[in-house]
C-alpha cells in the first residue's frame, strides 16, 4: 500500500475540516476577542492531530522497511 497517497488524503481531509471549522467560528459572530481563542484551539487540535497521524504513518513505513 502506498502510504504517501494515504498521507496526502489525510492532509487534504484534515485541512478541509479545519477550514470548515474556522468558517463556522467566524459565522457564529461575536467579537474578535471571542473568536480568537476558538480559532487558536481549533488550529492547535487539528494540526496536532495531523502531525500525530503523519508520525504514525512514518513509523509504519519504517517498520515495513525493516
Amino acid at each position: 500500500m502506498n502510504l504517501e497517497i494515504v498521507k496526502k488524503i489525510i492532509a487534504t481531509t484534515i485541512v478541509a475540516i479545519w477550514l470548515v471549522l474556522i468558517y463556522k467560528i467566524f459565522q457564529a459572530g461575536g467579537t474578535m476577542q471571542e473568536q480568537l481563542p476558538k480559532c487558536i484551539f481549533t488550529t492547535f487540535i487539528i494540526f496536532s492531530t495531523l502531525t500525530l497521524l503523519f508520525k504514525l504513518i512514518e513509523y509504519k513505513q519504517k517498520k515495513e522497511r525493516n
